[in-house]
């Protein structure tokens, strides 16, 4: 019976972690080699948590709908794009928060249903969504702007030059006077 359950085990294994392989990839070998695939599979607890919103309510009726995201990094900027169609500048929100996170928000209403509507289908996502990125410690959060065209949020925040960026504070530390005394003496 172990033996099964080790054999079933080792089938799940092999699924969980080759199941995306692409015939494009060539061997099995260069799987582990990829990055992504370990990104995608045991993804960083700490990222999540970044994406979860803090103050949301415990509302049943609020459904949370994932604003699909591009993030990337330019020698010039970080640039943020997202998908928000059909959404207007009015009903998107974006904060700047003092620990170097930026978050989007909004939220996509449904479409009243008037008697005497028959729905076919109902496939567009509504409601609201939420989203925050913390951003290293090279940007000048102070350089954010935004632009909505076509659907698109386009978030652009530029970098602060190398000898501009901040890194840890260093803090001194204090012997005591008597410790000081003793250690000297010895």
């Amino acid at each position: 019976m172990k033996h099964i359950s080790v054999v079933i085990l080792g089938l799940f294994l092999t699924t969980l972690f080759l199941g995306n392989i692409k015939t494009t990839q060539g061997s099995l070998l260069s799987v582990f080699d990829t990055p992504d695939l370990w990104r995608d599979r045991f993804p960083d607890p700490f990222r999540i948590l970044e994406q979860i919103p803090s103050g949301l309510e415990r509302d049943q009726s609020i459904t949370l709908s994932p604003a699909r995201v591009d993030w990337k990094e330019t020698p010039e900027e970080h640039v943020i794009s997202l998908d928000v169609p059909g959404m207007k500048k009015e009903e998107v929100k974006i904060e700047v928060e003092d620990n170097r996170v930026v978050r989007v928000s909004g939220e996509r209403k449904r479409e009243e249903e008037k008697e005497g509507d028959h729905w076919h289908r109902v496939e567009r996502s509504y409601g609201k969504f939420w989203r925050q990125f913390r951003m290293p410690d090279n940007v000048d959060l102070d350089s954010v702007k935004a632009k909505l065209e076509n659907g698109v949020l386009t978030i652009n925040i530029k970098k602060l030059s190398s000898d501009k960026v901040k890194g840890p504070r260093v803090v001194d530390i204090l012997a005591e006077e008597n410790q000081a005394g003793k250690i000297s003496s010895s």
